[in-house]
């Protein structure tokens, strides 16, 4: 079993790694195409599609990996359909409108995000229901195809049209491809164990407490688009793509090993979930530190060399903010599991805290100080600190499933 877990692991690793990898190496190709202000657009686009996402797939792609196969298929028809009807209504019907009545820039920006937003949740909910049949070798896949695809249709989109809807049309286009050629193909078995904790399911405070922590991280892409214009946020945006770089290249096959590794402990209420958060945390927290050190040496460096002229204000962002999106390749695959077991209520408390505290320290400095630099820096120590509540937490509901499983067994 444990040399099926590493294998898989390093499948989940190595497609997320080469498709992520390419995803980067496109952004320097991405910071010379286009205008400042295009890129702007894009970055703000991909903040609000993040931001609505949860609302969109109703965090199904949490409850696929260990619901009944009969109840996974259900729940991913359902979010296919209504991430699509989301993405139709801000990219089709409101950005237009918008664009064509009142402002430009804002419309476009909502026809982006509408864009980004299905290519999202498609690969969420897509990638979910393998990971509910076992399928981890087409996941692995799915992400190299996807992050490979996306680089070079969007290097290709900028090159001819140098814009943020091209660019996003040119990612969801990637992505389609991608869940095509990789599209699950095995029979659904109707199974005994489904569930675990989700026997009944709080919708509401799991999709409001992802879209609270999106928001988190999100906020000052956001806050800067709307107040210092698309060219601030293009800065801000392209700092933190390059700092969370890191997580999005394992991050993401992390919490998919974890939620895969978890699942069948939770649907059969079985113990050792404790144990194995342990020793992930363990592993993740030492590739956080190395990550967070070698971003905050090199970014200021090596920013302009790289993005190309005008982007040193990307690089020491990048530095500021090395430190929070590091800690989410520790943060982020232990406290997905707090979904299916059940804590979304507590997870939506805490989500809304940490927001509450990172909104006062981006007020703060901004009113304090009116110095970018200074605001980031105060809002990184908040959003740093406000991890702690959230991975103690994780660690309690771990904890309480292995004993509740124990008694269950005895």
């Amino acid at each position: 079993m444990g040399t099926d877990v590493k294998r898989r692991t390093s499948e989940l690793i190595l497609g997320q790694l080469v498709g992520q990898i390419a995803l980067v190496a496109a952004i320097p190709f991405l910071t010379r195409l286009m205008p400042q202000a295009e890129m702007g657009i894009y970055q703000a686009g991909f903040s609000i599609a993040l931001i609505v996402q949860p609302l969109a797939t109703l965090r199904k792609e949490l409850l696929i990996p260990v619901a009944s196969t009969t109840d996974g298929s259900q729940h991913r028809r359902r979010a296919l359909l209504l991430s699509a009807l989301f993405a139709v209504v801000a990219g089709a019907l409101i950005g237009p409108g918008i664009w064509v009545v009142f402002d430009g820039i804002v419309g476009q920006t909502l026809i982006a995000g509408g864009i980004i937003l299905f290519s999202v949740a498609l690969l969420a909910i897509e990638n979910a229901y393998l990971i509910r049949l076992g399928q981890y070798r087409r996941l692995a896949i799915r992400n190299l195809t996807a992050g490979v695809f996306a680089a070079a249709l969007q290097v290709i989109a900028a090159q001819l049209i140098p814009t943020a809807i091209a660019v996003a049309t040119a990612l969801l286009v990637a992505r389609l491809c991608a869940t095509a050629l990789t599209i699950a193909r095995k029979p659904l078995l109707s199974e005994k164990y489904g569930g675990g904790e989700r026997a009944s399911q709080r919708s509401a405070s799991a999709v409001v407490s992802a879209m609270v922590a999106a928001a988190s991280s999100q906020a000052v892409v956001v806050g800067s688009f709307w107040t210092l214009g698309p060219a601030a946020a293009a800065q801000i945006g392209v700092g933190q793509r390059i700092a969370g770089a890191p997580t999005s290249l394992i991050g993401q096959a992390l919490s998919q090993v974890a939620l895969g590794a978890a699942s069948p402990l939770i649907r059969e209420r079985r113990a050792g979930l404790r144990a194995l958060l342990v020793a992930q945390t363990i592993k993740t927290g030492a590739a956080a530190s190395v990550t967070a050190l070698a971003l905050i040496l090199l970014a200021p460096i090596l920013a302009e060399p790289i993005l190309g002229p005008g982007w040193h204000e990307a690089g020491v962002l990048t530095a500021i903010f090395a430190v929070p999106l590091s800690l989410q390749l520790v943060a982020l695959p232990s406290t997905t599991l707090l979904v299916p077991l059940g804590r979304e209520r507590q997870l939506l408390v805490l989500q809304i805290t940490r927001l509450t505290a990172i909104a006062i320290a981006l007020v703060s400095g901004s009113l304090l100080s009116g110095d970018l630099y200074l605001t980031c820096i105060l809002t990184s120590v908040t959003w740093s600190l406000a991890y702690a509540p959230l991975l103690a937490a994780s660690f309690v509901a771990a904890t309480r499933h292995d004993q509740s499983a124990i008694g269950n067994n005895d």
